[in-house]
């Protein structure tokens, strides 16, 4: 959002709508333009739509807001406390999680014997075995030590070289 220094004509305005005083002079008020203040009240109108189609009253919104700061501010002693603070935020948050309790996403067999062709084959053209985990692992969307570990089984057929 873009800020426009007061006029001395708007600071007037807005001391006599009842703006402290004090904020003015420190300068933590700006103006905006109208088309800016249109948008944010439509978006304002548009959350507090969605909000009571998803079950919120008008007011929950600011008691959201306001648990999200009591809890930004909260100090856990303990590590269930810890573990309660983490499942809110969690619950408060847009992101998704860091990580995923439980084993790394597994490929298949078949994905598993094609990645054993494609690294003989890219071993044969003069490749490293590091620079192949690492394009396997950004390909697949795995750690690099799982690629490795993948790389490395091999099944008691192939094994007869």
């Amino acid at each position: 959002m873009r800020g426009i220094s007061l006029t001395p004509e708007r600071k007037r305005f807005l001391l006599k709508q009842g703006v402290d005083p004090k904020l003015i002079k420190k300068g933590w008020v700006w103006d905006v333009s109208e088309t800016l203040a249109s948008q944010i009240e439509k978006e304002t109108e548009a959350t507090e739509a969605l909000a009571v189609k998803c079950g919120l009253a008008p007011d929950d919104i600011g008691k959201i807001h306001k648990a999200k700061k009591t809890l930004a501010e909260f100090q856990p002693k303990n590590r269930i406390e810890r573990m309660a603070k983490r499942s809110l935020e969690d619950l408060f948050s847009s992101k998704p999680n860091k990580k995923d309790a439980g084993r790394p996403w597994r490929i298949s067999v078949a994905e598993r014997q094609k990645l054993h062709k494609r690294a003989d084959e890219m071993l044969a053209a003069g490749a490293e075995k590091d620079e192949i985990v690492v394009e396997f692992a950004e390909e697949f969307g795995l750690r690099l030590s799982y690629v490795r570990r993948i790389l490395e089984d091999r099944h008691p057929a192939q094994d007869k070289s």
